[in-house]
């Protein structure tokens, strides 16, 4: 057998390896989502209640944890078992921060609604959106902030707290500058379309973290400035992203008026509005 021939069967044996380490930690993943984070039987919730809500934030928590666990996938490693190892206990803890963060986004970001009784009870798909665009948000800062080792644990973890500190401060800001309650929307109206737009921004927010954190750290002063100085460009461009959004992808109409003053909230304004915060997140990234 040729030696390129036997590297190839080795390498596709690894991947497969990899890939079925990533479906266990998925399935160690929704078994912590419903033991711990919801305390519910997925399978009743899904599958017999069909209750899309449940779908929407599960699948945000999952897609959460792919995008978390690609920071570690392109790592070199000296073997195919030192990498497996660094996948299963990286994905292990990529678990406990994912649902640490759900945790917080409940109750710090979705402050004013019972998220529980709004996802299980109420089926309410605007909460649910929020609960999803807060797990993809963390996967991405978990993906820069832990993935490197140049600065060890304690400045991946700091990096994952300023982090979220930074989704909940947008969350704060983010009524003021759409000048309506947002969640009294999503709370008492079940308003799905204010719901997508404020996950849209949060899946932005933790996509410019991510790229906030990815150099490597060199010391606390100067990393921490320029983390700190690329946040305050992302808070800083939100008045402008959200301006640009009504004058440029809807000439002549205001997101806001389609997502609150309808009866029937306009479900793609939000859409929308989403997408504008996920594109400028991408275009500021790739600038940087």
């Amino acid at each position: 057998m040729s030696q390129w021939l036997y590297n190839g069967l080795i390498q596709s044996g690894v991947i497969i390896l990899e890939i079925t380490v990533g479906f266990g930690l998925f399935w160690l993943g929704q078994l912590a989502y419903q033991k711990l984070f919801r305390r519910i039987n997925l399978n009743v919730e899904l599958f017999v209640k069909d209750n899309p809500a449940v779908a929407i934030s599960l699948v945000g928590y999952y897609l959460g944890i792919v995008i978390a666990l690609g920071g570690v996938l392109g790592q070199p490693a000296d073997t195919w078992q030192e990498k497996l190892l660094n996948l299963a206990s990286y994905g292990a803890t990529v678990i406990l921060f994912m649902l640490a963060g759900a945790w917080i986004g409940d109750r710090l970001i979705l402050r004013h609604c019972d998220t529980a009784r709004e996802v299980l009870e109420e089926r309410n798909v605007g909460a649910a959106a929020v609960e999803a665009g807060n797990h993809i948000a963390n996967g991405l800062i978990i993906n820069a902030a832990l993935a490197g080792d140049s600065g060890g644990w304690l400045v991946g973890l700091v990096c994952w707290l300023i982090g979220l500190a930074v989704l909940v401060l947008v969350s704060h800001i983010y009524p003021r500058v759409i000048a309506y309650n947002v969640f009294n929307e999503i709370a008492q109206r079940n308003n799905a379309a204010a719901g997508v737009a404020l996950a849209g921004l949060l899946i932005g927010t933790g996509n410019i973290a991510r790229v906030a954190f990815s150099p490597d750290f060199q010391d606390w002063f100067t990393s921490f400035t320029q983390y700190g100085l690329t946040l305050l460009f992302c808070l800083g461009s939100l008045v402008i992203i959200r301006w640009l959004a009504d004058l440029l992808l809807v000439p002549g109409v205001k997101i806001s008026d389609e997502i609150v003053h309808q009866e029937v909230p306009n479900l793609g304004a939000g859409l929308i509005e989403a997408f504008a915060y996920i594109a400028a997140s991408f275009l500021i990234a790739w600038a940087f």
